[in-house]
């Protein structure tokens, strides 16, 4: 039997594809390993989005062809997938990123991956043409596959549902539109079918995810389905969470706000990708909306969801981005709305409006306003976090010598930070919700006692 291994890079959206990937292969009667240099074939789902990414995935390749050739071997094959792939097209310099695979597949040719590692074994070869899917959707072939039976990575107790594929959004700085084409969000009874496949497999935790999430349904005509998608879950029994991750500001109503605070299952916590606040920079970036709608929203949020967690990511360094504009960021940061904040330099993405934009910002400017706004939100951070001792919940994902570790409510994984629940005699239950009373907390992360039941 043909053995195969995953190495999955990127964000959540990733390891949905790389979970799909894992179960059409084992469902086809390939073998699964952990270990690359134990297969046959290994395959890299890559991330293009930024260059640091890009240049990831060229090292992860060059890594993998350094061992294989320090054994003498010529296994295994490795074969690129994911954004990468369709970045860099056939040829020119992204596609350098790529030169260590032996085959490339493009999500049109996802559903036929099984078939695809076969001819490879076997001998052949295989290239996808690609070159993004600019102005267009992902085949309809592609969202089908998104519901087939899913080979889970990591924890089972919580999963990535991934409602929708693309973007819709005109932002200049950004080449998820260029990769992965406009927004087409999957069918309602899809992903219901799929959230009860997952809780039925165990998983209590449901982080619902997609470019934008408050989008979803609109590509179908008329009002955005997210709030019907809510209700669908409250209909789902049991003691779970569900979590909603990647909301566009211009498309969180106070319909999906009055939905989340309609039941407790549904976690008060807010993932709004604000990108700035200066009115003129959120021209430039293409976001479709000014401070205004900022301060508008926050007020929402506060009558809906009082104690809601919230996180946000900002770029410095856009071309055309003053001190003045800085200046003005950096407040909104130190007025203290934001539980976490992620920070990041703009880099110009080849193919975007913001690449052509003059007026850039130095490299060092930007690195420095990065630096200041992460100091600031770090103190932000730690007042926010210390307002949440006392009694709270927390999903145990492990154990650790000083105790156990799992997250909150206010905490997401992979990007947030965790709790340590210490001085526990006997066991706890991985995967499962236990009761504590935080009583210690640092910039991200708690210290917490069990408490008694």
């Amino acid at each position: 039997m043909s053995r195969f291994s995953l190495i999955n890079l990127g964000c959540p959206k990733n390891t949905v594809d790389s979970e799909c990937m894992l179960g059409s292969l084992a469902q086809a009667g390939l073998e699964f390993t952990p270990e690359p240099l134990d297969a046959d074939i290994c395959l890299v789902n890559t991330c293009g989005f930024l260059d640091a990414a890009r240049q990831e995935a060229a090292e992860v390749f060059a890594e993998l062809v350094a061992q294989r050739e320090g054994q003498g071997r010529e296994r295994p094959l490795l074969v690129a997938l994911g954004c990468l792939v369709e970045r860099a097209g056939g040829a020119g310099e992204l596609a350098d990123f790529l030169s260590a695979a032996d085959a490339r597949v493009g999500f049109a040719d996802y559903p036929r991956l099984p078939d695809i590692c076969r001819k490879l074994l076997a001998g052949g070869s295989h290239s996808t043409p690609t070159s993004g899917y600019a102005g267009q959707t992902l085949p309809k072939t592609y969202l089908d596959w998104l519901s087939r039976p899913r080979l889970r990575i990591g924890s089972l107790a919580s999963a990535y549902v991934k409602i929708s594929e693309g973007c819709s959004h005109c932002c200049s700085y950004c080449s998820i539109p260029l990769i992965r084409g406009r927004r087409v969000s999957r069918p309602l009874k899809a992903v219901m079918k799929e959230i009860r496949e997952l809780v039925l497999a165990g998983a209590v935790e449901l982080n619902v995810i997609a470019q934008d999430t408050a989008a979803y349904g609109l590509d179908w005509g008329g009002e955005p389905q997210l709030p019907r998608l809510l209700r669908e879950l409250r209909r789902i029994p049991g003691d779970l969470w569900f979590r909603l991750l990647y909301m566009h500001p211009r498309n969180l109503t106070a319909d999906i706000l009055e939905e989340m605070a309609a039941d407790e299952r549904i976690c008060p916590y807010l993932d709004l990708p604000l990108q700035h606040v200066s009115d003129g920079l959120l021209k430039r970036m293409g976001r479709g909306h000014g401070r205004k709608r900022i301060e508008e929203l926050l007020q929402q949020v506060e009558k809906f969801l009082p104690d809601a967690a919230l996180r946000t990511a900002f770029i410095v360094g856009h071309p055309g981005e003053k001190e003045a504009d800085f200046a003005e960021l950096l407040e909104f940061v130190e007025a203290g709305h934001f539980d976490h904040v992620g920070v990041f330099c703009w880099s110009p993405e080849p193919g975007t409006v913001s690449a052509g934009m003059a007026d850039r910002v130095a490299p060092e400017v930007a690195e420095e306003r990065q630096d200041q706004l992460m100091r600031a939100q770090a103190a932000v951070s730690a007042r926010r976090l210390k307002g949440r001792k006392g009694a709270a919940r927390m999903l145990v994902e492990r154990q650790e010598p000083r105790g156990w570790v799992g997250r909150t409510a206010w905490q997401a994984p992979e990007v947030d930070g965790e709790t340590i629940v210490t001085g526990v005699k006997g066991r706890c239950e991985i995967g499962r919700f236990l009761p504590v009373k935080i009583v210690r907390t640092g910039t991200y992360d708690c210290e917490a006692r069990r408490m008694k039941t």
